[in-house]
């Protein structure tokens, strides 16, 4: 994989873990060891040790995982013309996510290109509320109060308050604080929907933090990787993480998902409408 392409000016940033080794394996002697409960061998790229944030006139989404992995040159790093193609390789090549739930998972964004006919998308084509962005989000304000969709550390930290000091999620803890934390947002906010789709998109987004920051098959994740991940945009292999050797595909996701629905508080709705409508 080639190194990241630094575009628009932008000046990569230098981190205090190892580069890939000259002539060998692009792995840390450190990571090719599995953490604690994750079936990780060591998958490391080229582009895992290159990172710099957007530049001035370089877009990004209101997706997490598709900014980190344009910071990363996973993606381009302009964030412009991401065809599915690029999305697959890049979600191999940064998590070891499949092609099937890449393909799942971006084909619909493709929607969001005023375009009919077109096969991709810039990053910032993404802002339609209820279409990838929508409300309840873990680490951005609702758009009610906020249209720039940008990380928001209070509303992070309010999600992160419901694991108490716990340095490890799971299943059960984390359908508690994506429940609560969305209840406590449909609260303030008098606009806030979460139909069905919008439901299962927040399903599935916290299945995968499970089996990226865990693994698919110990869906237990570490919480210093799930945090610096959204604090920072970045993938935390500074911390020790690797890509899990077993492929995350779309049944597990889809079931760790349902365990997720299954386990969210009795007292929870899972879906909401605007207080004007409920």
């Amino acid at each position: 994989m080639q190194l990241l392409l630094l575009l628009s000016g932008a000046i990569p940033v230098t981190f205090a873990f190892p580069s890939p080794p000259a002539g060998g394996s692009s792995c840390p002697p450190q990571s090719t060891t599995s953490t604690a409960g994750v079936d990780s061998t060591c998958l490391l790229k080229p582009n895992h040790f290159t990172w710099a944030p957007p530049g001035p006139e370089e877009v990004r989404s209101p997706c997490p995982a598709l900014n980190t992995l344009a910071n990363h040159g996973f993606l381009p790093h302009n964030g412009r013309n991401v065809t599915l193609d690029i999305v697959k390789k890049g979600l191999k090549d940064a998590m070891n996510i499949d092609e099937q739930l890449a393909a799942a998972a971006f084909t619909p964004a493709l929607k969001a290109n005023p375009k009919a006919d077109s096969n991709a998308i810039d990053l910032d084509m993404l802002y339609q509320h209820n279409f990838l962005e929508h409300d309840g989000s873990l680490s951005r304000r609702d758009m009610y109060f906020d249209t720039s969709n940008r990380f928001d550390k209070d509303t992070f930290d309010s999600f992160l308050s419901y694991f108490g000091d716990a340095q490890t999620i799971n299943t059960s803890s984390i359908a508690n604080a994506r429940g609560r934390h969305a209840l406590e947002m449909s609260r303030i906010n008098p606009t806030f929907t979460l139909p069905e789709s919008a439901l299962q998109l927040a399903l599935g987004e916290a299945a995968l933090l499970l089996t990226v920051w865990g693994s698919p098959t110990n869906p237990i994740a570490n919480r210093s990787y799930l945090e610096f991940f959204f604090r920072n945009e970045r993938l935390p292999v500074q911390l020790g993480w690797v890509p899990s050797s077993t492929p995350i595909d779309l049944p597990t996701i889809m079931q760790i998902g349902n365990d997720i629905k299954a386990q969210t508080p009795s007292d929870v709705p899972l879906t909401f409408k605007p207080q004007s409508t409920s």
